[in-house]
């Protein structure tokens, strides 16, 4: 039986390996060999980045004598073929054919397909990918996004103006036209993120544009802009917006899903799909995740393990005695915090890390550090020593933090919490608000707990301290759901030496 045999190799293949210590590489592989074997859809959440778990699902889909696909981004689809993959193979003794596309399908075949999540998704819209091949997805936490950026379309500025050159017969009405879209565009009042939904107005120039290419003879060269605007035509599927670059005086108009499940009807039926994330919900059923992307939860196996042993609970300092982030003197109080927190750390073995989307409060904060710190302190920078303070946003940590040294200390100032001054976010809460759903519960909270779990991965693993200085954690009958989701943990509210340094 395909477990047993994955069970005993892979079993072998960690003795040798002292840098792979997850304890649930073998249950997880049995779950994954299970899968592949029965034709059945699996959910796991592992608690753990990609890089410990990747032994656990190479090993049964190299041993399996059915064509597999493992799904990935770009990047990681590089480092399986080159590294992880062959460093199993050459143990495992095991002869699959790996390709890099899924151009040609080969039923009869042992051959492992390692493509990228737009691939796939050709593919699978599409509906190419056969349905007798079984898909594994790493790192599906991160599907949601994906698959909406898939699904989004863009027109930039540039693009825009060089219709007057492509389409000569009408270039003084183009012109015009996109002069007033612009003038509207600018006159819109500056916000944190430069970002704006579409207005009516915005909108009926751009369908007059669109309308105009409709009679053009070579319409291919206008598809990605026919594209838009069908998809700008799509409310409330879809909505519209543009983010303004006022320094170079550019914009760029997007068009994004509002929700999946009614675009994903078809798209999981008759397919054996194997999801493996690091976190998806505080339960071993993540019926939010599922129901977002249409999922049906009764044809799968779901399982959740343990985000680490005890002796790696997550150290987590947070005091009471902090204002409100919409008190007038956060600010000053959170400065004086940060001090305390970096003047209690008397050697840096690694760096300190503060998290903020606020760039007011980036800004100010990072002000406040350098004239203490001097050059150690950094924004946003991948170039960091030991005694480095960086300062940066949430999406540059977690698209990063696998690749900088882990840290001693991180700080989030506040919350990850979605801002409702962004407009995206606004109009997503505005479509729960139409459907009189719980816009907080099934949108804002979800989202801000699955940050809080990646943000301190590497935090946990390392044995270092997450500083939460945002004391809604403390007063908001929701800081006890994200301080339940980042159990196992150890939490006090004064400064520990011991535990700092």
């Amino acid at each position: 039986m395909l477990e047993a045999t994955v069970h005993c190799q892979l079993r072998d293949f960690l003795r040798n390996q002292e840098d792979m210590a997850w304890r649930h590489h073998l249950t997880m592989a049995r779950m994954v060999a299970r899968g592949l074997r029965l034709k059945r859809s699996t959910m796991i959440q592992t608690g753990v980045n990609h890089d410990e778990y990747f032994p656990s699902y190479i090993t049964p889909a190299l041993l399996s004598n059915s064509p597999i696909i493992i799904v990935t981004d770009k990047k990681g689809r590089e480092i399986l073929i080159k590294d992880k993959i062959p460093l199993l193979q050459e143990s495992l003794n095991a002869t699959s054919l790996i390709c890099d596309n899924y151009d040609v399908v080969l039923d009869n075949q042992s051959v492992l397909f390692v493509i990228d999540y737009d691939s796939w998704l050709d593919k699978m819209f599409k509906q190419s990918v056969s349905s007798h091949i079984t898909t594994i997805i790493t790192e599906a936490d991160k599907l949601s996004n994906v698959i909406k950026k898939y699904l989004s379309s863009e027109i930039t500025s540039s693009q825009l103006y060089q219709l007057v050159i492509n389409i000569p017969k009408y270039q003084h009405i183009i012109r015009d036209k996109i002069a007033k879209l612009t003038q509207l565009i600018y006159d819109h009042p500056p916000n944190p993120f430069d970002s704006y939904l579409l207005d009516p107005e915005e909108i009926s120039i751009i369908n007059s544009i669109c309308n105009l290419i409709k009679y053009q003879a070579r319409t291919y060269q206008f598809e990605h802009l026919i594209d838009f605007h069908k998809k700008l035509l799509s409310y409330p599927n879809y909505i519209g917006y543009f983010k303004l670059d006022r320094q170079r005086a550019s914009f760029t108009m997007k068009v994004v899903p509002l929700e999946l499940k009614s675009l994903m009807n078809n798209f999981w039926k008759k397919n054996n799909i194997i999801f493996l994330a690091n976190y998806l919900e505080p339960e071993k059923f993540p019926i939010n995740y599922s129901d977002n992307l249409g999922i049906d939860l009764e044809d799968f196996t779901c399982l959740k393990f343990a985000p680490s042993s005890r002796h790696k609970s997550l150290k987590i300092y947070s005091t009471k005695n902090l204002p409100l982030p919409n008190s007038p003197n956060f600010l000053l109080r959170i400065n004086q915090e940060l001090l305390a927190l970096i003047g209690a750390i008397k050697i840096n073995h690694r760096p300190i890390i503060v998290i903020t989307d606020d760039l007011p409060l980036q800004g100010q904060i990072t002000t406040s550090l350098a004239a203490n710190f001097g050059s150690r302190v950094k924004l946003n920078s991948q170039i960091i020593s030991d005694n480095t303070i960086l300062v940066c946003e949430l999406a540059f940590w977690l698209n990063n933090y696998t690749k900088l040294r882990s840290p001693q200390l991180l700080v989030m100032p506040t919350l990850p919490i979605p801002s409702l001054e962004n407009p995206l976010i606004s109009a997503q809460v505005t479509y729960y608000k139409n459907r009189k759903k719980d816009w907080f519960r099934l949108f804002l909270l979800p989202y801000t707990i699955q940050i809080m779990q990646q943000a301190s991965i590497s935090i946990r693993q390392n044995d270092g301290v997450l500083a939460l200085l945002d004391n809604r954690v403390n007063y908001r009958s929701y800081g006890t759901k994200i301080l339940e989701s980042l159990e196992p943990y150890a939490k006090i509210n004064y400064l520990d030496l011991d535990w700092l340094n």
